[in-house]
Protein backbone atom coordinates (compact mmCIF):
# COMPACT_ATOMS: atom_id res chain seq x y z
CA UNK A 1 0.00 0.00 0.00
CA UNK A 2 2.87 2.16 0.88
CA UNK A 3 4.24 1.70 -2.90
CA UNK A 4 0.61 2.51 -4.42
CA UNK A 5 -0.11 5.92 -2.27
CA UNK A 6 2.87 7.28 -2.91
CA UNK A 7 4.09 6.40 -6.74
CA UNK A 8 0.76 7.40 -7.64
CA UNK A 9 1.37 11.17 -6.19
CA UNK A 10 4.50 11.27 -7.35
CA UNK A 11 3.49 10.09 -11.02
CA UNK A 12 3.33 13.57 -11.90
CA UNK A 13 6.79 14.67 -11.08
CA UNK A 14 7.04 18.32 -12.60
CA UNK A 15 8.58 18.96 -15.92
CA UNK A 16 10.87 21.15 -14.45
CA UNK A 17 12.13 18.18 -12.47
CA UNK A 18 13.61 16.61 -15.49
CA UNK A 19 14.59 20.40 -16.49
CA UNK A 20 16.55 20.31 -13.64
CA UNK A 21 18.02 17.01 -13.71
CA UNK A 22 21.46 17.78 -13.01
CA UNK A 23 20.87 19.41 -10.14
CA UNK A 24 18.48 16.68 -8.82
CA UNK A 25 21.29 14.19 -9.55
CA UNK A 26 23.71 15.90 -7.59
CA UNK A 27 21.10 16.51 -4.33
CA UNK A 28 20.66 12.04 -4.89
CA UNK A 29 24.33 11.44 -4.69
CA UNK A 30 25.03 14.37 -1.74
CA UNK A 31 21.49 13.11 0.26
CA UNK A 32 22.44 9.29 0.06
CA UNK A 33 26.28 8.39 -0.33
CA UNK A 34 25.32 6.90 -4.05
CA UNK A 35 27.97 6.14 -6.16
CA UNK A 36 28.47 6.37 -9.99
CA UNK A 37 29.29 3.82 -12.45
CA UNK A 38 33.05 3.92 -13.31
CA UNK A 39 32.21 4.76 -17.40
CA UNK A 40 29.25 5.86 -18.76
CA UNK A 41 26.88 3.07 -21.06
CA UNK A 42 27.38 4.84 -23.86
CA UNK A 43 30.91 3.83 -23.75
CA UNK A 44 29.91 -0.09 -23.78
CA UNK A 45 29.06 -2.08 -26.52
CA UNK A 46 25.89 -3.35 -25.71
CA UNK A 47 24.67 -0.10 -24.63
CA UNK A 48 21.80 0.95 -26.78
CA UNK A 49 18.65 4.02 -26.17
CA UNK A 50 16.01 1.45 -24.44
CA UNK A 51 12.85 0.82 -27.22
CA UNK A 52 11.35 -1.44 -24.52
CA UNK A 53 11.14 -1.58 -20.89
CA UNK A 54 9.18 -4.32 -18.58
CA UNK A 55 8.18 -3.26 -15.12
CA UNK A 56 6.42 -5.18 -12.30
CA UNK A 57 3.59 -4.15 -11.87
CA UNK A 58 3.46 -6.34 -8.75
CA UNK A 59 4.96 -2.83 -7.38
CA UNK A 60 1.66 -0.66 -7.41
CA UNK A 61 2.30 2.58 -8.91
CA UNK A 62 5.51 1.92 -10.79
CA UNK A 63 4.27 1.61 -14.00
CA UNK A 64 2.81 4.90 -14.05
CA UNK A 65 5.75 7.05 -11.88
CA UNK A 66 8.64 5.77 -14.75
CA UNK A 67 6.24 6.22 -17.78
CA UNK A 68 6.30 9.96 -17.71
CA UNK A 69 10.22 9.93 -17.41
CA UNK A 70 10.92 8.17 -20.66
CA UNK A 71 7.83 9.19 -23.09
CA UNK A 72 9.62 7.50 -26.28
CA UNK A 73 10.49 3.92 -24.66
CA UNK A 74 7.25 1.46 -24.60
CA UNK A 75 6.55 0.56 -21.31
CA UNK A 76 5.18 -3.03 -20.92
CA UNK A 77 3.37 -4.50 -17.44
CA UNK A 78 3.54 -7.66 -16.31
CA UNK A 79 2.10 -8.99 -12.98
CA UNK A 80 4.79 -12.14 -12.57
CA UNK A 81 7.27 -13.35 -14.04
CA UNK A 82 4.79 -16.08 -15.93
CA UNK A 83 3.30 -12.80 -17.54
CA UNK A 84 6.80 -11.18 -17.72
CA UNK A 85 7.91 -14.26 -20.28
CA UNK A 86 5.19 -13.08 -22.82
CA UNK A 87 6.37 -10.14 -23.15
CA UNK A 88 10.29 -10.39 -22.94
CA UNK A 89 11.26 -10.36 -26.56
CA UNK A 90 12.90 -7.59 -27.34
CA UNK A 91 13.02 -6.06 -24.08
CA UNK A 92 16.11 -3.84 -22.96
CA UNK A 93 15.20 -3.62 -19.29
CA UNK A 94 13.44 -4.98 -16.33
CA UNK A 95 12.53 -2.87 -13.09
CA UNK A 96 10.89 -4.60 -10.43
CA UNK A 97 11.57 -6.37 -7.29
CA UNK A 98 14.58 -8.95 -7.35
CA UNK A 99 13.15 -12.20 -7.86
CA UNK A 100 11.02 -10.80 -10.22
CA UNK A 101 13.91 -9.54 -12.49
CA UNK A 102 16.14 -12.01 -12.20
CA UNK A 103 13.95 -14.77 -12.76
CA UNK A 104 15.61 -17.71 -14.57
CA UNK A 105 12.55 -17.67 -17.13
CA UNK A 106 12.80 -13.77 -17.62
CA UNK A 107 16.51 -13.84 -18.25
CA UNK A 108 15.84 -16.79 -20.70
CA UNK A 109 12.79 -15.00 -22.42
CA UNK A 110 14.54 -12.18 -22.27
CA UNK A 111 17.53 -12.10 -24.50
CA UNK A 112 18.43 -8.84 -25.35
CA UNK A 113 17.89 -7.53 -21.89
CA UNK A 114 20.90 -5.08 -21.00
CA UNK A 115 19.55 -3.78 -17.45
CA UNK A 116 18.19 -4.99 -14.75
CA UNK A 117 16.92 -2.14 -11.80
CA UNK A 118 15.62 -3.50 -8.08
CA UNK A 119 13.35 -1.29 -6.37
CA UNK A 120 14.86 -2.85 -3.12
CA UNK A 121 18.55 -2.76 -1.90
CA UNK A 122 18.45 -6.63 -1.67
CA UNK A 123 19.41 -8.43 -5.03
CA UNK A 124 19.60 -12.14 -3.80
CA UNK A 125 18.05 -13.15 -6.62
CA UNK A 126 20.35 -11.67 -8.82
CA UNK A 127 23.77 -12.43 -7.14
CA UNK A 128 22.30 -16.28 -7.78
CA UNK A 129 21.98 -16.02 -11.52
CA UNK A 130 25.46 -14.21 -11.80
CA UNK A 131 27.27 -16.93 -13.88
CA UNK A 132 24.24 -15.91 -16.61
CA UNK A 133 24.34 -11.90 -16.30
CA UNK A 134 28.12 -12.14 -16.35
CA UNK A 135 27.93 -14.02 -19.69
CA UNK A 136 25.53 -11.80 -21.35
CA UNK A 137 27.03 -8.28 -20.13
CA UNK A 138 23.68 -7.63 -18.52
CA UNK A 139 24.29 -4.70 -15.36
CA UNK A 140 22.50 -4.86 -12.59
CA UNK A 141 21.45 -1.76 -10.20
CA UNK A 142 19.57 -1.41 -7.17
CA UNK A 143 18.32 0.77 -4.47
CA UNK A 144 21.44 0.51 -2.06
CA UNK A 145 21.51 2.71 1.17
CA UNK A 146 18.17 4.48 0.14
CA UNK A 147 16.56 3.68 3.20
CA UNK A 148 19.60 3.77 5.44
CA UNK A 149 18.59 6.46 7.67
CA UNK A 150 15.23 5.30 8.65
CA UNK A 151 16.20 1.83 8.82
CA UNK A 152 19.23 3.31 11.18
CA UNK A 153 16.36 5.15 12.87
CA UNK A 154 15.20 1.64 13.73
CA UNK A 155 18.21 0.30 15.32
CA UNK A 156 18.86 3.25 17.74
CA UNK A 157 14.97 2.38 18.32
CA UNK A 158 15.51 -1.42 18.91
CA UNK A 159 19.20 0.05 20.82
CA UNK A 160 16.93 1.85 23.59
CA UNK A 161 14.40 -0.93 23.59
CA UNK A 162 16.38 -3.29 24.77
CA UNK A 163 18.30 -0.98 26.80
CA UNK A 164 15.43 -0.11 28.56
CA UNK A 165 13.84 -3.68 29.10
CA UNK A 166 10.87 -2.53 26.69
CA UNK A 167 10.81 -6.20 26.01
CA UNK A 168 9.73 -6.55 29.32
CA UNK A 169 7.60 -4.13 30.36
CA UNK A 170 5.52 -3.76 27.34
CA UNK A 171 3.52 -6.96 27.89
CA UNK A 172 2.83 -6.38 31.49
CA UNK A 173 0.41 -3.11 29.94
CA UNK A 174 -1.61 -5.79 27.93
CA UNK A 175 -1.83 -6.93 31.13
CA UNK A 176 -2.69 -4.22 33.14
CA UNK A 177 -0.23 -5.11 35.52
CA UNK A 178 1.55 -1.97 37.43
CA UNK A 179 4.94 -4.11 38.43
CA UNK A 180 7.74 -1.75 39.77
CA UNK A 181 10.22 -4.53 39.49
CA UNK A 182 13.33 -3.99 38.01
CA UNK A 183 14.60 -7.43 38.44
CA UNK A 184 12.27 -8.17 35.25
CA UNK A 185 14.58 -6.36 32.83
CA UNK A 186 18.30 -5.06 33.52
CA UNK A 187 18.40 -1.41 32.54
CA UNK A 188 21.15 0.13 31.40
CA UNK A 189 22.69 2.95 29.83
CA UNK A 190 24.83 3.15 26.09
CA UNK A 191 25.99 6.39 26.18
CA UNK A 192 29.72 5.15 27.16
CA UNK A 193 28.92 1.24 25.26
CA UNK A 194 30.73 -0.13 22.80
CA UNK A 195 28.86 -1.25 19.51
CA UNK A 196 29.79 -3.17 17.04
CA UNK A 197 28.23 -2.41 13.46
CA UNK A 198 28.75 -5.47 11.50
CA UNK A 199 28.72 -4.51 7.83
CA UNK A 200 29.86 -0.84 7.38
CA UNK A 201 27.46 0.02 3.98
CA UNK A 202 24.84 2.17 3.53
CA UNK A 203 22.73 1.45 6.62
CA UNK A 204 25.91 0.09 8.61
CA UNK A 205 27.18 3.69 8.03
CA UNK A 206 23.95 5.76 8.95
CA UNK A 207 24.19 3.36 12.16
CA UNK A 208 27.19 4.13 13.51
CA UNK A 209 26.75 7.93 12.91
CA UNK A 210 23.66 7.87 15.31
CA UNK A 211 25.50 6.00 17.65
CA UNK A 212 28.35 7.78 17.78
CA UNK A 213 26.00 10.99 18.42
CA UNK A 214 24.47 9.53 21.60
CA UNK A 215 27.90 8.88 23.07
CA UNK A 216 28.90 4.89 22.39
CA UNK A 217 31.79 3.77 20.92
CA UNK A 218 31.67 2.49 17.63
CA UNK A 219 33.89 -0.08 16.14
CA UNK A 220 32.75 -1.87 12.44
CA UNK A 221 33.61 -4.65 9.70
CA UNK A 222 33.09 -4.26 6.29
CA UNK A 223 34.27 -6.26 3.27
CA UNK A 224 36.02 -3.84 1.09
CA UNK A 225 38.90 -1.29 2.39
CA UNK A 226 37.97 2.09 2.37
CA UNK A 227 39.07 5.55 4.36
CA UNK A 228 38.30 4.72 8.20
CA UNK A 229 34.72 7.13 8.92
CA UNK A 230 35.23 10.01 11.82
CA UNK A 231 32.49 8.61 14.02
CA UNK A 232 33.86 5.27 13.97
CA UNK A 233 36.74 4.45 16.04
CA UNK A 234 38.02 1.20 14.41
CA UNK A 235 37.29 -0.39 11.64
CA UNK A 236 38.24 -4.21 10.68
CA UNK A 237 37.95 -6.66 7.67
CA UNK A 238 35.50 -9.51 7.76
CA UNK A 239 37.94 -11.97 8.98
CA UNK A 240 37.78 -9.91 12.21
CA UNK A 241 34.27 -10.11 13.71
CA UNK A 242 35.14 -12.97 15.61
CA UNK A 243 37.96 -11.01 17.66
CA UNK A 244 35.87 -8.17 17.62
CA UNK A 245 32.66 -9.37 19.24
CA UNK A 246 33.24 -10.03 21.98
CA UNK A 247 34.29 -6.38 22.47
CA UNK A 248 30.56 -5.28 21.98
CA UNK A 249 27.74 -4.34 24.06
CA UNK A 250 25.55 -3.96 21.21
CA UNK A 251 26.27 -6.03 17.80
CA UNK A 252 24.21 -4.52 14.82
CA UNK A 253 23.93 -7.18 11.84
CA UNK A 254 23.84 -4.79 8.58
CA UNK A 255 25.56 -7.53 6.24
CA UNK A 256 23.81 -8.20 2.67
CA UNK A 257 23.22 -12.50 1.95
CA UNK A 258 25.87 -13.87 -0.12
CA UNK A 259 27.50 -16.99 0.29
CA UNK A 260 30.28 -15.77 2.66
CA UNK A 261 28.06 -13.95 4.83
CA UNK A 262 25.42 -16.66 4.68
CA UNK A 263 24.87 -18.58 8.13
CA UNK A 264 27.88 -16.04 9.95
CA UNK A 265 26.16 -15.55 13.09
CA UNK A 266 25.84 -18.94 14.48
CA UNK A 267 25.85 -20.81 17.89
CA UNK A 268 30.08 -20.17 17.85
CA UNK A 269 29.75 -16.98 17.26
CA UNK A 270 26.73 -16.29 20.02
CA UNK A 271 29.27 -17.83 22.36
CA UNK A 272 32.14 -15.44 21.46
CA UNK A 273 29.36 -12.35 22.51
CA UNK A 274 29.22 -10.61 26.24
CA UNK A 275 26.61 -12.20 28.51
CA UNK A 276 25.22 -8.72 29.00
CA UNK A 277 25.11 -8.08 25.34
CA UNK A 278 22.29 -7.38 22.55
CA UNK A 279 22.19 -8.43 19.38
CA UNK A 280 19.91 -6.44 16.76
CA UNK A 281 19.54 -7.79 12.99
CA UNK A 282 18.25 -5.40 10.19
CA UNK A 283 20.23 -6.93 7.41
CA UNK A 284 19.09 -10.38 6.18
CA UNK A 285 17.53 -13.44 8.27
CA UNK A 286 20.09 -16.02 6.19
CA UNK A 287 22.38 -14.48 7.87
CA UNK A 288 21.65 -16.01 11.35
CA UNK A 289 21.47 -19.71 12.14
CA UNK A 290 17.68 -19.11 13.38
CA UNK A 291 17.96 -22.20 16.41
CA UNK A 292 21.21 -21.05 17.30
CA UNK A 293 19.95 -17.47 17.74
CA UNK A 294 17.01 -18.77 19.94
CA UNK A 295 18.88 -21.08 21.90
CA UNK A 296 21.90 -18.49 23.05
CA UNK A 297 18.58 -15.95 24.01
CA UNK A 298 17.18 -18.90 25.88
CA UNK A 299 20.09 -20.11 27.51
CA UNK A 300 21.10 -16.39 28.19
CA UNK A 301 24.20 -16.66 26.24
CA UNK A 302 23.42 -13.41 25.22
CA UNK A 303 21.17 -10.88 27.09
CA UNK A 304 18.62 -9.70 24.52
CA UNK A 305 18.29 -9.56 20.60
CA UNK A 306 15.72 -7.31 18.50
CA UNK A 307 15.19 -8.53 14.76
CA UNK A 308 13.12 -6.91 11.84
CA UNK A 309 14.86 -9.77 9.57
CA UNK A 310 14.32 -13.79 10.07
CA UNK A 311 14.83 -16.49 8.10
CA UNK A 312 12.08 -18.22 7.18
CA UNK A 313 10.17 -15.41 6.54
CA UNK A 314 6.78 -15.01 7.85
CA UNK A 315 8.59 -16.63 11.19
CA UNK A 316 6.31 -19.88 11.37
CA UNK A 317 3.88 -19.43 14.35
CA UNK A 318 5.08 -22.63 15.72
CA UNK A 319 8.76 -21.52 15.46
CA UNK A 320 9.69 -21.45 19.26
CA UNK A 321 11.77 -17.85 18.67
CA UNK A 322 8.68 -16.33 19.14
CA UNK A 323 8.47 -17.81 22.72
CA UNK A 324 11.61 -16.26 23.55
CA UNK A 325 10.82 -13.37 26.31
CA UNK A 326 14.12 -11.65 25.65
CA UNK A 327 12.93 -10.85 22.30
CA UNK A 328 11.86 -7.50 20.15
CA UNK A 329 10.62 -8.26 16.51
CA UNK A 330 9.64 -6.40 14.15
CA UNK A 331 8.16 -7.97 10.52
CA UNK A 332 10.73 -6.97 8.05
CA UNK A 333 9.31 -2.90 7.96
CA UNK A 334 12.43 -0.87 9.35
CA UNK A 335 12.70 0.72 6.19
CA UNK A 336 9.18 2.07 5.76
CA UNK A 337 8.50 5.78 6.66
CA UNK A 338 6.35 8.80 5.54
CA UNK A 339 9.90 9.64 3.64
CA UNK A 340 11.28 6.06 2.29
CA UNK A 341 9.40 5.54 -0.99
CA UNK A 342 9.10 9.24 -2.22
CA UNK A 343 13.07 9.05 -2.17
CA UNK A 344 13.06 5.67 -4.06
CA UNK A 345 10.65 7.10 -6.61
CA UNK A 346 13.53 9.88 -6.97
CA UNK A 347 16.24 7.42 -7.79
CA UNK A 348 14.34 5.20 -10.09
CA UNK A 349 13.59 7.78 -12.05
CA UNK A 350 17.22 9.72 -12.38
CA UNK A 351 18.53 5.69 -12.89
CA UNK A 352 15.84 5.28 -16.30
CA UNK A 353 17.12 8.71 -17.46
CA UNK A 354 20.71 8.33 -17.13
CA UNK A 355 19.74 4.89 -18.79
CA UNK A 356 18.20 6.42 -21.95
CA UNK A 357 21.15 8.93 -22.20
CA UNK A 358 23.40 6.48 -21.85
CA UNK A 359 25.33 8.07 -18.85
CA UNK A 360 27.37 6.59 -15.78
CA UNK A 361 24.66 4.75 -13.36
CA UNK A 362 23.79 4.56 -10.28
CA UNK A 363 24.45 2.08 -7.56
CA UNK A 364 25.73 -0.44 -10.04
CA UNK A 365 25.84 -3.91 -8.40
CA UNK A 366 29.16 -6.10 -8.44
CA UNK A 367 26.94 -9.15 -9.28
CA UNK A 368 29.96 -11.22 -8.02
CA UNK A 369 30.26 -9.71 -4.31
CA UNK A 370 26.32 -9.88 -4.24
CA UNK A 371 25.81 -6.41 -3.48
Amino acid sequence: MKWLLLFVLLAGVPKALAEQSGRESDRLIAEFGLREAATPLSAQPRWRPPQKIIVDTGVPGLLEALRSQAPGVQFVGASSPVTAVAVAAGADAVIGRSAFICDERVLAAGKDLRWLQSVYAGVEACAARADVLRERQIIVTNLRAISAPVIAEHVIAFTFALSRGLYAWIPLREQRLWADDSSRAPMSVIAGKTMLVVGLGGIGGEVAKRANALGMRVIATRATPQQKPAYVDYVGNSAELAALISQADVVVNALPLTAETRGMFDAAMFARMKRTAFFINVGRGQTVVTADLTAALKNRTIAAAALDVVDPEPLPKDDPLWAQPNLVLTPHISGDSDLGVESSVRVLRENLRRYVAGERMLSLVDIGRGY
